[in-house]
């Protein structure tokens, strides 16, 4: 794992705070529908002419035109599957106004001029409450590649200039001169291939992005971000819940948000509008798409696992019906130091409801403007091209088949099937297990980017080795240096196993006196100082306020588990009982119990299976036996290394903890007979608030609305080969000790 360094990144903040935010906001964008071409007689003579700008790109081009909204809205209603669908329901009256009232509260109104507001208000929100907002250079020049617009003058390895006021002037008319140049002239000077003629895609690229989802700024930044770098702007999925926010509603609308409902499989009409909505985007190639593959906000700060689909289908059935040639997914990564919505997240995960989204809720919360919420790294992933990825696939699986039988596929191909029908499980077999694998790898893409902050180590530190919280607890500035050692850098070759591109961001040289006043200032409602210069959590002596203090502690612990989840469970099985010995078989055995009982808590690097031959077991357990955390006591049979216990511990401690979690969840004796999960996960969560603890971690972690659900979710899971008797028996077997200990506190 590297440190992160910012001499790779653009940052944001730096370069407006050395320009003006309105001339920012002013400037020249080039999109067809918008007639920029005149500049002010002012604003030319403010250009220092001698400014080298080395970043100025040339002007989106578009083989036709972009459709306005109100044709999007008309192409959908005149549609051959929304026909199919009413004349299904009966081509009434009521259906054809219902579809267009969906249709009109559905659609985004996507203009330049409102984006242009927003981006002046949010430059204003952004310099106030982060202190840099660090872009992956090589990820916007990947974009600029694939949209063929990389500036013909650019010169490698010098880094952009800041935006100043004479030089964002100066772009403005410099790119107006190359947009008023000949067509021609500039086809010979691009040394780029038309996005035309590549072997990817024949008409102008369909581009997906996919980011993470943890807090609402993930809706702002992105659109944020093309209009910063002249990219066009991509029209974005949002909840029919931002509705309530009334004005600031109607304003993401004009910049491309559009509104859909939470759930509505079971309604056609909704269905098909939705879905025809979303293909005729990118059918025409209008604008780029963005939506959160897992399918809401991660209030744990764990990456959830994909399993809301529906749009990510939409989009490839385009692709499978071969209404489009290729489409680009581009996973994004967006890492926040301090999460604006923590303490939210953190009381959700107990039991407090969310707050609605309204117009009062959205004036208290300007309060927040008055908090620094330190940095944020954006870092764009390797575009993944369908049709590489599916034609890989498909060849794959015909090799699978040929070694089993020679069997005649009587499928027909989706390219002939009719266009007018629209099945929200019109998936055959072979498209269902590609949709499964292209979420895993999209998912497993955003992870490899992830950036380790200070908190995280910290609260590895306070949350290790303890089941119960001492309200005395402190962690020295020291301890948290050698923990960080221990985690990221002793332990290097572990991580780089699942990435090599996570980056670990901390204080240059070591400063320890750096490190503590960041923390100070940026968790004051979470960490004190005490009085020998340790940090210390502040308790207040209130139960539900000091559970969600340590919720938090694990919410930021979480950010990395993934990277840790598959080589830790081997130590959790040998550390089960250190003074005894475990044979290979039987610790194969749990590795895999672990990997299956947490498949819905952590995404791992491809969809557990039921093949206990995993490629990476003997990996893994050779790396521990190099570290001398395990060693041999013959050759079959392996124990544990008492004298790493205190490094073992720091490893293992989050998922023994998550493990016991599960088993006082599975010993709550309820009988799943509700069949709504949603409906089981409050009668579970009830029934442990009333036992709550703020000082037992595993009994706020099994108090957690999400740990619960997944808990649930295993057991219903469809892959699961064990009952909860079980798993409760095999869970009792490993850690006995201390769930009679909990029992008895309970």
């Amino acid at each position: 794992m590297s440190t992160f360094n910012p001499i790779e990144y653009d940052d944001l903040i730096y370069r407006h705070r050395q320009s003006s935010d309105l001339l920012w906001s002013l400037k020249n964008w080039h999109d067809p529908l918008v007639d920029n071409k005149e500049q002010s007689i002012k604003s030319k003579k403010l250009i220092n002419k001698t400014t080298q700008v080395s970043s100025i790109i040339t002007p989106v081009h578009y083989e036709t035109l972009p459709r306005n909204s109100e044709q999007i809205k008309s192409d959908v209603l005149n549609s051959l599957a929304l026909k199919y669908t009413l004349e299904t329901l009966g081509n009434d009256t009521n259906a054809n106004e219902q579809a267009k009232s969906i249709i009109q509260e559905m659609s985004h109104r996507l203009n330049i001029r409102t984006a242009r507001f927003l981006a002046f208000i949010f430059s204003k929100i952004f310099n106030q409450v982060y202190e840099n907002i660090y872009i992956d250079r090589n990820g916007i020049d990947c974009l600029y590649k694939l949209y063929c617009l990389t500036p013909n003058n650019k010169l490698p390895n010098i880094p952009a200039s800041p935006i100043t006021i004479s030089s964002t002037l100066f772009a403005i008319l410099n790119t107006f001169s190359r947009s008023s140049s000949s067509p021609d002239s500039n086809l010979l000077a691009t040394p780029l291939s038309s996005p035309l003629t590549t072997k990817h895609y024949i008409t102008s690229p369909r581009i997906i992005y996919l980011p993470t989802h943890r807090s609402y700024m993930d809706f702002i930044i992105l659109t944020y971000l093309c209009f910063e770098y002249n990219i066009p702007l991509p029209c974005i999925a949002a909840a029919q819940d931002f509705l309530g926010l009334g004005l600031l509603a109607n304003l993401l609308r004009h910049c491309g948000a559009f509104f859909i409902r939470r759930s509505f499989r079971s309604d056609l009409l909704y269905w098909t509008i939705f879905d025809e909505y979303v293909k005729t985007h990118l059918i025409h190639g209008d604008y780029p798409l963005e939506f959160f593959i897992e399918g809401a906000r991660s209030r744990t700060l764990k990456t959830l696992l994909p399993v809301r689909q529906g749009m990510l289908k939409s989009c490839l059935e385009c692709y499978f019906r071969r209404q489009v040639d290729n489409l680009i997914l581009i996973p994004i990564s967006i890492n926040y130091e301090k999460v604006l919505e923590d303490n939210l997240h953190a009381n959700e995960l107990l039991g407090i409801p969310k707050p609605k989204e309204s117009k009062s809720g959205l004036f208290k919360s300007i309060q927040i403007l008055k908090k620094s919420f330190g940095t944020m790294i954006v870092k764009f992933s390797d575009p993944i091209y369908v049709y590489d990825a599916y034609e890989l696939f498909k060849k794959q699986q015909e090799n699978k088949l040929n070694s089993r039988c020679d069997s005649f596929n009587r499928s027909i191909p989706r390219g002939v099937q009719p266009r007018f029908t629209c099945q929200p499980d019109g998936f055959n077999e072979l498209e269902l297990n590609f949709v499964d694998q292209l979420s895993y790898r999209i998912v497993h893409e955003q992870q490899r980017l992830t950036a380790i902050y200070p908190i995280t180590v910290v609260a590895f530190s306070f949350l290790s080795s303890f089941t119960v919280m001492p309200r005395s607890r402190s962690v020295s500035l020291e301890q948290l240096f050698a923990d960080k050692e221990t985690l990221f850098i002793e332990h290097n070759d572990i991580v780089e196993y699942y990435s090599t591109n996570c980056q670990i961001f901390w204080p240059s040289n070591n400063d320890k006196n750096n490190l503590k006043q960041r923390l100070l200032s940026l968790y004051s409602d979470v960490f004190d100082i005490s009085g020998n210069n340790h940090l210390k959590l502040k308790i207040t002596g209130d139960n539900l306020v000091d559970a969600s203090l340590l919720m938090k502690l694990i919410m930021y612990r979480n950010t990395c588990l993934h990277l840790f989840a598959k080589p830790a469970y081997i130590l959790l099985a040998c550390q089960v009982n250190s003074q005894a010995s475990i044979s290979y078989q039987q610790l194969k055995t749990y590795y895999h119990f672990f990997i299956h009982l947490f498949a819905y808590e952590f995404v791992y690097d491809q969809c557990p299976v039921d093949n206990i031959d995993d490629q990476y077991f003997d990996r893994y357990l050779t790396y521990w036996i190099n570290k001398n955390y395990i060693f041999h006591i013959d050759e079959s049979t392996f124990k544990i290394n008492s004298n790493f216990l205190q490094q073992i511990s720091l490893i293992t401690s989050p998922f023994e903890q998550y493990a016991r979690a599960y088993l006082l969840i599975y010993e709550q004796g309820n009988n799943l007979t509700e069949t709504s999960l949603s409906v089981s996960t409050k009668v579970y969560q009830k029934n442990l608030l009333t036992k709550l603890d703020s000082q037992n971690i595993i009994n706020i972690l099994a108090s957690s609305s999400n740990v619960i659900s997944n808990a649930l979710r295993t057991l219903n899971s469809s892959n699961a080969s064990k009952t909860l008797s079980e798993i409760r028996h095999i869970l009792t077997k490993i850690f006995q000790p201390v769930s009679i200990h909990l029992r008895a506190k309970l």
